[in-house]
């Protein structure tokens, strides 16, 4: 058995990490068995990488999507992308560490850059960090993790921009993935693959929780990839949704 460690949901969210959702996401469309387990501060210490998400496997601790991922394709013989050419493999990578390296910062400067927005937002992350705390003791420590998101934001280059530059730039990355989805229901065609599931968990976490921003504005114009994050929903995570709603 997987037991996959990842972050809590949020409402229709299962995961208010976009890399938890894609991963947790992947292990579903792979049809793998896994035990999920709520991650809190304390689980960073055993965290391999120190980041989440990671997974306790067969007595070892593994951290980092694409590894995981990678090591279920080399051990399990998984892989969803089995029916993609090389130019489509290629392709698919390369949307993907967009989504990873650079889009996702877009998710962080919505909810940790504009300040009403992170004055809701902080009390997810404080019940998050630490579950059943009250809340004059967990937000000082919400207030620090936001804090290292700036610094990792900055280290990162995005951070170094205006709010305006940074919705120009993560809205580029809309415009590629709205135009490559075109009007089919995935990516490739009729059935999900591996970028599905990226895209999925990374465009699911500006959606929810509902933030006003350009970038979120943004978003919403475009329907086909709102429309593939309830499609991708609704086929991974129907049952649950049934029960929350």
């Amino acid at each position: 058995m997987i037991i996959l460690h990842t972050a809590p949901s949020f409402k229709e969210l299962p995961s208010i990490s976009p890399p938890c959702l894609e991963l947790e996401t992947w292990f579903r469309m792979a049809k793998l068995p896994y035990k999920k387990t709520i991650v809190t501060a304390a689980s960073f210490a055993i965290a391999p990488k120190g980041k989440i998400p990671f997974i306790e496997y067969q007595g070892k601790l593994i951290g980092d999507v694409f590894l995981i991922m990678e090591m279920f394709k080399q051990t399990e013989g998984i892989d969803l992308d089995a029916g993609l050419t090389s130019v489509e493999r290629s392709t698919f990578l390369a949307f993907r560490r967009m989504i990873k390296e650079n889009t996702y910062w877009g998710a962080a400067e919505t909810r940790f850059g504009i300040q009403e927005n992170w004055q809701q937002y902080r009390t997810i992350v404080a019940r998050a960090l630490f579950p059943g705390a009250p809340l004059e003791v967990s937000e000082p420590v919400a207030e620090e993790f936001c804090r290292t998101m700036h610094a990792q934001m900055h280290a990162h280059g995005i951070g170094r921009h205006t709010h305006e530059e940074i919705a120009q730039i993560v809205c580029a990355d809309f415009q590629a993935l709205s135009d490559f989805l075109a009007d089919k229901p995935f990516f490739i065609g009729d059935e999900p693959t591996t970028l599905d599931a990226t895209a999925y968990g990374y465009i699911g976490n500006f959606l929810q929780p509902r933030f006003e921003t350009p970038i979120v504005d943004n978003l919403l114009q475009r329907s086909n990839l709102c429309n593939h994050y309830k499609r991708m929903r609704e086929r991974f995570f129907g049952e649950e949704l049934a029960v929350i709603q």
